[in-house]
């Protein structure tokens, strides 16, 4: 990944209203997938050494890794936030936030995402990967950035985003 591509990464993430938003880029670039993400809970990251522990569906570790100390804070954001900010903040004409359901799974969904689903999804892992598809989708419209939606894991230097 280019410098280009890594600076507008790091702008988004500073840019996002939503520590839930940040965290989903924020570990793409420290290179957790998608579908790791869906499994993390609360308790995945041990905070004091930055370690975290990537879990499949079934609970079993399937690895470890080092986080930088920005993706440390903004895991503890994500994980404690309760109200999602709707489009980034800046939409003054319709309503501007929503109440996540509490939850032990770090990415958390509204009760809108889930009720949207429930009749085609049943498994809650569904739901948290179909929301964590639909914020890199409204991230990738708000910002111009297409290749959001698109964004697999990119393991960087750790220097270069830390």
């Amino acid at each position: 990944m280019g410098n280009k591509a890594l600076e507008q990464l790091l702008f988004i993430e500073n840019q996002c209203a939503n520590a839930q938003d940040a965290i989903i880029i924020r570990l793409l670039m420290e290179g957790v997938e998608v579908h790791e993400i869906v499994y993390l809970t609360n308790d995945s990251l041990d905070p004091d050494s930055r370690v975290l522990t990537i879990k499949n569906h079934s609970g079993i570790t399937i690895r470890k890794i080092l986080l930088t100390t920005k993706c440390v804070e903004l895991f503890q954001n994500a994980a404690n936030q309760s109200i999602y900010i709707l489009n980034n903040g800046y939409n003054p004409i319709s309503k501007t936030s929503i109440n996540l359901r509490d939850s032990h799974f770090l990415i958390k969904v509204s009760f809108q995402d889930y009720i949207a689903n429930e009749c085609m999804i049943t498994e809650m892992d569904s739901v948290i990967l179909r929301a964590i598809y639909t914020r890199l989708k409204r991230l990738a419209e708000f910002f111009s950035c297409p290749e959001l939606i698109h964004l697999t894991t990119v393991k960087l230097e750790e220097k270069a985003y830390a």
